[in-house]
């Protein structure tokens, strides 16, 4: 059964998503991937990147209620790359194509086929 997990309050002292994916695969024994990155942490929160689009969301006005979409920042680049390699080789437990993916440590993985690989 397809779960979501939401990461919040990443804005806190202390806020670390890396450490709720690891506990959710150990704890809960679920096959969890993380489908954004932050960028920043606590009081250094700007937005976030979204691994599936590669795209930087940052959050704008006094309680980030603007979005403005950008390129990812240079200094994540590689980090976004690796976390959506992670991502395909999760997925690629239920699913061949993505296990061919995977496998070829490709990352332009269409869109659409990852979003049905994730609600199947």
């Amino acid at each position: 059964m397809p779960r979501l997990i939401f990461v919040n309050k990443l804005d806190r002292m202390g806020a670390d998503p890396w450490a709720c994916i690891e506990a959710a695969r150990a704890r809960l024994d679920l096959n969890a991937a993380a489908v954004q990155v932050n960028i920043g942490i606590e009081n250094g929160l700007e937005g976030v990147v979204d691994l599936l689009t590669m795209k930087a969301f940052y959050f704008k006005g006094d309680n980030g209620e603007f979005i403005e979409i950008k390129d990812i920042p240079e200094d994540m680049v590689d980090f976004c790359k690796e976390k959506k390699l992670e991502l395909i080789g999760t997925l690629a437990d239920n699913d061949e194509q993505m296990e061919e993916y995977y496998l070829e440590e490709n990352i332009d993985v269409p869109i659409d086929e990852i979003k049905k690989v994730i609600r199947k």
